[in-house]
């Protein structure tokens, strides 16, 4: 716990330390929890949901059963619809993923470690620990893995509609995106421009999921005046430069919130805490620590909703994100 309090920087708490060496790669401490998070994740849930129960669901299970639950009526279902099912199993990972990440780094485990064996005979092993989504690097790749999932699964449901002969049959909106369909509800009026092929269909899609990726405010009407695409397609390259724009920043957006969020409780309560070790005297720690003692215990709790919300956060928008590219329509 000195060690702790004498820290030379409160970055030295949630910095990425290295602790393992395999060939030329380090294994940091963030590694290690995020592999620790997605160890849990396969050796809790298989347990938990192995075999269905007929019976109410209690303790663990009746509280992960909630959060899945909740997850699946309240914010994946009313923005994707019928596409719901095909990306739950994706969101809930990402969000039990974040969850843990964020959970494990409220155990203490290097002051643990430091404890039980000594600093000396820890060695490396002293820095284990830590909050792995409070590293960029692991917000970072969070983001690109859902950027990636969100437009490849676009491209993708482009190419199902054209093969299955739905593509563009749905309502239109000038103002809206128009390269998703409502297989449920779609209005079938003719099989024309429908690329059945498969391979056709799935060269296809890439440049149409293009072509659709920003709004056609002029584009004419069929059986109109050739003339509105003078005015549609500069105006279509302008709007899909803003709409590539804000496809990169929508995955940063969500990189910087969780990564933020996540480090800034850990640096206000270890600058909390070096202010302890500054007072001169032994009364003025005591005066100093019992009201830092007191706050940090309120951060703690303020933190502990964070981790919740932040996972919660990042499933939200991501679900935002699937649908604007999948069901724009909704």
């Amino acid at each position: 716990m000195n060690t702790t309090l004498a820290a030379a920087s409160p970055l030295d708490h949630v910095v990425s330390w290295d602790i393992l060496r395999i060939d030329s790669l380090w294994i940091t401490n963030h590694m290690i929890m995020a592999a620790v998070a997605g160890l849990l994740m396969l050796l809790i849930f298989p347990a938990l949901f192995a075999r269905p129960k007929s019976e109410v669901p209690s303790g663990m299970r009746n509280f992960f059963e909630s959060i899945l639950q909740f997850l699946r009526t309240d914010v994946i279902a009313p923005a994707l619809k019928q596409h719901a099912d095909r990306f739950t199993p994706f969101l809930w990972t990402v969000f039990f993923f974040i969850l843990f990440c964020n959970l494990l780094g409220f155990i203490p485990i290097s002051q643990i470690v430091l404890v039980f064996v000594g600093e000396h005979a820890a060695g490396r092993w002293a820095e284990v620990g830590g909050t792995a989504t409070g590293n960029i690097a692991t917000t970072a790749a969070l983001a690109i893995a859902a950027f990636f999932f969100i437009h490849l699964n676009g491209i993708w449901q482009v190419a199902r509609e054209l093969i299955a002969g739905t593509y563009g049959h749905h309502v239109h909106d000038a103002g809206a995106h128009r390269h998703g369909v409502d297989e449920e509800t779609a209005d079938h009026h003719g099989d024309d421009n429908q690329v059945r092929n498969p391979v056709m269909a799935i060269l296809a899609a890439p440049w149409l999921y293009l072509w659709n990726f920003a709004p056609h405010l002029f584009k004419p009407e069929p059986g109109g005046s050739a003339i509105g695409w003078l005015a549609d397609i500069p105006m279509w390259g302008l709007l899909v430069c803003l709409e590539l724009v804000g496809a990169v920043i929508k995955p940063f957006a969500l990189c910087m919130r969780l990564f933020a969020n996540m480090i800034a409780g850990h640096i206000v309560l270890a600058v909390m805490a070096s202010l302890i070790v500054l007072a001169p005297t032994f009364l003025g720690q005591v005066g100093i620590g019992i009201p830092v003692v007191v706050m940090s215990l309120m951060i703690r709790m303020l933190e502990l909703f964070v981790a919740f919300l932040q996972a919660y956060i990042f499933t939200f928008l991501t679900t935002l994100f699937i649908a604007a590219a999948v069901a724009p329509e909704h």
